[in-house]
């Protein structure tokens, strides 16, 4: 059948008034900015999955005839899953391009969430959000490994305060968009949507992100002072902080060969071997923890304590969430000033102080019955509880060898990603432990976090003594790349 030509024309004009628009834009937009913008959507994608079966729980437990039990019992082996497969993830990152493994794990996510959408009962839906899960986890390696060869390290905290904050507010508009399109049309509609959103990522990934060299933490840590020209001095503050105050490396530990080739195990022995590493994953993994048992119970517990509707509770919850978006963008910009102050360990103790304030903001928050105070002290908690991860984020790049970066994330989100999926059974074991005591089902609620505040204090704790080996980790990375 012969096309006409009004079709042809409308469709050439089309595309010419689309190609004058991006190119209009791209022109006003920076590189930098752009590979922002790119990594921090693909990872906000990324993140919507939970929150939007959060959003349609109640429409999946009704069509699909399934318990309370066995859909929570989806979030947990999806984020387990995820916890598996980054291990060998870790491994393509740092042996593959990351450009067209992020454009495929964000295809697969695509595909899961298509997948779950056509979901005919509860085994479909389950293994179709394994593959969400999985895919999912993998995306958070490639955006880190990628982050620490876009930007140099005197600007990650920053960076990563914007791409951290770009996976919270994924988030919240994955809860937004499936509730909505929900209650408009089915959760099958709104499962769809997402996947085209995971489909759109894709070819926007493939379209204007292209693969850095591998070899720029090499170079850094290879020039010296004298060779490095004025302009690039904020590219190096790190490395020059290093060489002005005379910090040694650890000796044991510089690698003197490249490690890209490296065995998975003997990988996996020598990041387990950087206590300072250690140190960073478990607090991090701490402040993801509860974070999950917040996202989970915050919306009971506002609707119990204050005796809200379910609404109103869910507003108010979104409202005081965003604090958390505050948190990141915030914690990385104060942590790159503190480092152009000569403060080696800046992001390990902004970490520490944001910890601290975290504990010492939910005791008030849980402990007050009037919401006029206790609101404002979950949104500071929420500001503080997120300051903690860009600065980990960045830190961990620190004190890794460029040539492992994918394993050792992948490394942090297995360990991450099994405690985000164990989280709501554990803190719901222990609110049903104490609710034997207190029958109370808000003070049981509030109690469990109150007693789970113990791992946020010693998180903080133990960034005090990271902050004392951090530099010296840092000192043999540099060293380590002249090889």
């Amino acid at each position: 059948m012969r096309i006409p030509s009004s079709v042809i024309s409308l469709e050439r004009w089309i595309c010419a008034g689309y190609e004058h628009f991006e190119y209009q834009l791209l022109q006003r937009v920076s590189n930098r900015a752009k590979v922002i913008v790119i990594l921090a959507a693909v990872l906000g994608i990324a993140s919507a999955n939970l929150a939007a079966l959060g959003a349609l729980a109640h429409a999946l437990e009704s069509t699909l005839h399934i318990d309370d039990a066995r859909f929570g019992a989806i979030g947990t082996v999806a984020s387990l899953a995820g916890a598996g497969l980054t291990l060998v993830a870790g491994v393509w990152v740092d042996r593959r391009n990351r450009v067209r493994l992020l454009a495929i794990f964000a295809g697969v996510w695509a595909l899961g969430m298509a997948a779950s959408s056509l979901a005919a009962g509860y085994t479909e839906l389950l293994l179709a959000q394994v593959v969400v899960g999985a895919s999912g986890v993998s995306v958070g390696a490639v955006v880190a490994s990628l982050t620490g060869d876009y930007f140099p390290p005197a600007q990650r905290g920053r960076i990563f305060g914007l791409i951290v904050g770009g996976e919270l507010v994924g988030a919240g508009v994955g809860m937004m968009l499936a509730s909505t399109i929900g209650s408009l049309f089915n959760w099958r509609i709104a499962f769809a949507a997402l996947a085209a959103l995971g489909a759109l990522g894709v070819i926007v990934v493939r379209r204007y992100l292209r693969e850095p060299k591998r070899t720029a933490m090499g170079k850094l840590a290879s020039q010296s002072p004298q060779h490095q020209p004025s302009s690039t001095a904020t590219y190096r503050k790190v490395a020059l902080l290093i060489r002005d105050l005379h910090i040694e490396p650890f000796p044991e530990r510089v690698l003197r060969e490249d490690p890209t080739c490296w065995p998975w195990w003997r990988a996996a022995r020598y990041i387990v071997t950087i206590r300072t590493n250690i140190i960073l994953v478990l607090g991090s993994s701490a402040s993801y923890f509860y974070f999950t048992g917040i996202l989970v119970f915050a919306d009971l517990y506002l609707m119990l304590r204050f005796q809200l509707s379910a609404d109103t509770a869910s507003m108010l919850f979104m409202l005081l969430s965003s604090g958390g978006i505050l948190g990141v963008l915030f914690s990385g910009w104060l942590a790159d000033r503190l480092l152009h102050r000569r403060i080696v360990a800046a992001r390990v103790w902004v970490a520490a102080g944001a910890f601290f304030l975290t504990v010492l903001s939910f005791l008030p928050a849980f402990l007050v019955a009037n919401i006029w105070v206790s609101t404002p002290a979950f949104f500071l908690a929420a500001a503080a509880l997120g300051a903690t991860n860009p600065t980990l984020d960045a830190a961990r790049l620190d004190i890794m060898h460029s040539r492992l970066w994918g394993r050792a994330e992948s490394v942090r989100n297995t360990v991450r990603y099994t405690l985000v999926g164990l989280a709501p059974l554990m803190i719901g074991l222990l609110v049903d432990k104490l609710q034997t005591v207190v029958p109370n089902g808000a003070q049981a609620l509030g109690d469990a976090f109150l007693i789970l505040l113990v791992l946020l204090l010693l998180a903080g704790i133990s960034m005090v003594f990271a902050a004392f080996t951090y530099p010296r980790d840092v000192a043999t990375v540099l060293l380590s790349q002249k090889y």
